[in-house]
């Protein structure tokens, strides 16, 4: 079951709203389907990204894949502690677990102020996330 107080994107992504925030992660699903991850690096902090472009890369025992931002906005913060690194620094490897072990939780990729905060009219509720999930699977 997926967080009821976030929006989604079609590629997996999450974001929680806090004021003029966005804190970002990957849903339970993407981390499903990447499988042990191992290594994740997004754009350092101050670097302007727009939604729907990629904001960083993620590795993992079975792919290699992109993670897009859900808002256009400024990263602010990067979650060193689970293991996100940057061009510039390297983040906790051993961190990487709380990915999976609490991607709604303590394994949020990154903060990212915002920009225009209409844009999360074009992201999924919940509710529409798990309808696309359920598609997807058909």
């Amino acid at each position: 079951m997926n967080p009821r107080d976030r929006f989604y994107t079609k590629t997996h992504e999450w974001v929680k709203i806090e004021g003029d925030i966005a804190v970002v992660g990957i849903t339970s699903h993407a981390i499903e389907q990447l499988g042990d991850i191992t290594y994740v690096e997004i754009k350092p902090v101050g670097t302007e990204v727009k939604q729907g472009e990629p904001l960083g890369d993620i590795e993992s025992s079975k792919t290699a894949d992109k993670i897009y931002a859900p808002v256009s906005g400024v990263i602010l913060e990067v979650n060193k502690g689970a293991g996100i690194s940057t061009e510039e620094e390297e983040g906790d490897e051993e961190g990487l677990e709380k990915l999976s072990d609490d991607p709604y939780g303590e394994g949020w990729i990154v903060k990212i102020k915002v920009k225009d905060p209409e844009e999360v009219e074009n992201l999924m509720r919940a509710e529409e996330y798990e309808e696309f999930l359920e598609r997807e699977a058909h």
